[in-house]
C-alpha cells in the first residue's frame, strides 16, 4: 500500500497528514497561536520556593510562571531564589496551572536522546534482544565521550552503525548551537522544540514512505537539510509542491477531514460504526446496517465484524482516542470467528505506535482496550460543543416547541391589549402552524395571529409581540 505524508503550511496553522492508499491514517494540527511549548529550552529566573509542594516557581517569560520539581534540580543551590536555571518545559500549562519544567536537559534524534547533564548511557527496555543490545552500544560507544549520556531509542532497533553516528552528530551540533546562544534578560527562550513537521519526519518517515511533500519552501529547505544528514537515503523522496491548488484539495483530503467529527463511519459493504466520545470513555458500535450479502447470518457477523475492526484501528489514529475504548461488535456465536477477529485486530494495531492494550472479546461481543493518550483528541481540537444543544447532540423536536410556543400563547394572550399578535419562530417550526391550527389558536384567544418565520432564531427560541 502507498503511503504518503503531505505538509501543508498556512499563516494560521500547520496540518501534516499520513495517507495510507487514497484513506487519511493520522492528522497532526498545530495551530500558530496555540503552540505547545513542550520541549523548549529557556533560561529561567527562580521567583520562590515552595516547601510544601518540594517546588520552585520560575519565571520563564509567560504569563504564567512555571513550576520545577526541586527533585528535578541537580544541585539545590540552582534553585535559590533569583538566581537564573537552565529548563526545559515537560507540560504545557493547564488552566490555572503554568507549565511543567524539568533542569534535566534531553534532547531527541531519531535514535538517540541526547542527555547532556547526565554521562549514562542506555538502552530501551523495549530493545529486549541482547546481541542487538550490545551491537547498538558498542556503535554509539564508538564515537561518544565519557561525559556524554545518551538513551539509545526502541526506534534503533536494527539500524546501522552509520545510522547511530549520524544521530549522534547531528545532536552534538544541535547542542552546541543551543548553548552558543547569547542571553538576553528580556529575552528567555533559547531554543524552540520542533513543532508537527519535524517530529513526523522524525518519528514516521522512514523506507515504508514513498514521498514526503511539502507546499513550503522554507519548511522544505529545513527539512531536507535534516534529512541528508540524518537519513540521506531518504532525501530523495521529498519533494516540493508547486502547484496553484491547494496541496489537501489535490489530494482530496479536505472531504474527509470535515467527515472526522461524524459519529456513523459507513463501511464499504454497507454496515456502520457509531463512535461516541465521552470524558470517560470512548464506546463503538458496530452495525451490519444494509449488509446482506450473505445468507448466512454468522458469516455476515464476521464480515462486517472484520472489516469494523480495520475502520476502527484507523479511526482510533485519526481521531487520536486514547483513553478507555468499550466496542461492541456484532455477536458471533462460533469460537473460531471470535478468536480469527482478535488475530486480525491484534495484526491491524501494529500500525499503531500508541501503546494498546487489548482484553479478550466476551461472548457477548464486546471487547475492552485502553490507548495510550499522546496528545489531545483531534476532535476536541478542531471542534467544540454546539452552543445550542451544549454537548448533547440533541434540540427539542419541532413538534414539543409547537406544543410549547402554543401554550405560551395562551398563557401570554391576556398580557397584551392590541387585537393581534406577531409569533417569532424558526422556520422549521413554523412550518407546523398551517392555517386551520392558526385560525383554531385565533380564536380561542380572540386574537388575531401572525406566524413569522425567522432564520436568525434559533430552534429553541421564539418571540410573542404586538
Amino acid at each position: 500500500m502507498k503511503k504518503q505524508i503531505l505538509v501543508d503550511i498556512t499563516e494560521e496553522e500547520t496540518r501534516v497528514a499520513i495517507m495510507e492508499g487514497d484513506k487519511l491514517a493520522e492528522l497532526f494540527i498545530e495551530r500558530s497561536d496555540e503552540r505547545s511549548i513542550v520541549g523548549d529550552i529557556y533560561f529561567g529566573k527562580v521567583q520562590n520556593i515552595v516547601e510544601g509542594i518540594n517546588s520552585a516557581f520560575v519565571d520563564i517569560g509567560r504569563e504564567k510562571n512555571a513550576f520545577l520539581p526541586l527533585d528535578e534540580i541537580p544541585s539545590p543551590q540552582e534553585a535559590e531564589k533569583g538566581k537564573d536555571v537552565l529548563v526545559q518545559v515537560t507540560k504545557d500549562a493547564l488552566g490555572s496551572k503554568g507549565p511543567k519544567l524539568t533542569a534535566q536537559i534531553s534532547l531527541p534524534g531519531r535514535y538517540l536522546v541526547y542527555t547532556p547533564f547526565s554521562s549514562r548511557i542506555g538502552v530501551s527496555r523495549q530493545i529486549r534482544d541482547f546481541e542487538e543490545r550490545t551491537r547498538l552500544l558498542e556503535a554509539l560507544r564508538s564515537v561518544v565521550s565519557s561525559h556524554e549520556g545518551f538513551i539509545i531509542r526502541t526506534e534503533a532497533e536494527g539500524c546501522s552503525k552509520k545510522d547511530i553516528i549520524r544521530d549522534y552528530r547531528y545532536l552534538i551540533k544541535l547542542w552546541k548551537k543551543i548553548k552558543g546562544v547569547s542571553w538576553k534578560p528580556n529575552k528567555r527562550l533559547i531554543h524552540m522544540a520542533f513543532g508537527p513537521v519535524f517530529y513526523v519526519v522524525r518519528e514516521i518517515f522512514n523506507d515504508e514512505v514513498d514521498s514526503l511533500v511539502i507546499n513550503s519552501s522554507r519548511e522544505y529547505k529545513d527539512v531536507l537539510s535534516y534529512a541528508k544528514m540524518v537519513i540521506p537515503g531518504l532525501a530523495k523522496r521529498i519533494k516540493l509542491y508547486k502547484k496553484d491548488r491547494p496541496l489537501f484539495e489535490e489530494y482530496h483530503l479536505e472531504k474527509q477531514i470535515q467527515r472526522i467529527p461524524e459519529s456513523t463511519v459507513f463501511l464499504p459493504s454497507g454496515g456502520t460504526i457509531v463512535i461516541e466520545q465521552t470524558e470517560a470513555l470512548t464506546a463503538i458500535d458496530v452495525n451490519t446496517g444494509s449488509f446482506t450479502g450473505e445468507r448466512n447470518r454468522e458469516r455476515t457477523a464476521f464480515l462486517t465484524n472484520r472489516e469494523a475492526a480495520e475502520e476502527i484501528v484507523r479511526q482510533l489514529r485519526l481521531r487520536n482516542i486514547g483513553g478507555i475504548i468499550i466496542v461492541d461488535f456484532v455477536d458471533m456465536k462460533e469460537r473460531k470467528n471470535r478468536d480469527q477477529l482478535m488475530r486480525a485486530l491484534h495484526q491491524l494495531l501494529r500500525k499503531d505506535r500508541a501503546k494498546v492494550t487489548v482484553l479478550p472479546l466476551t461472548r457477548l461481543g464486546l471487547l475492552e482496550m485502553t490507548r495510550e493518550r499522546k496528545r489531545d483528541s483531534l476532535v476536541n481540537l478542531i471542534c467544540q460543543d454546539c452552543p445550542y444543544c451544549q454537548g448533547s447532540g440533541l434540540v427539542l423536536s419541532e413538534k414539543t416547541m409547537f406544543i410549547k410556543i402554543k401554550k405560551e400563547i395562551l398563557r401570554r394572550a391576556k398580557e397584551f391589549t392590541s387585537h393581534s399578535l406577531n409569533i417569532f419562530m424558526n422556520p422549521r417550526v413554523a412550518t407546523l402552524f398551517d392555517e386551520a391550527k392558526v385560525r383554531e389558536l385565533s380564536s380561542k384567544i380572540k386574537k388575531n395571529i401572525r406566524i413569522r418565520a425567522d432564520y436568525k432564531l434559533h430552534h429553541h427560541d421564539f418571540e410573542i409581540t404586538i
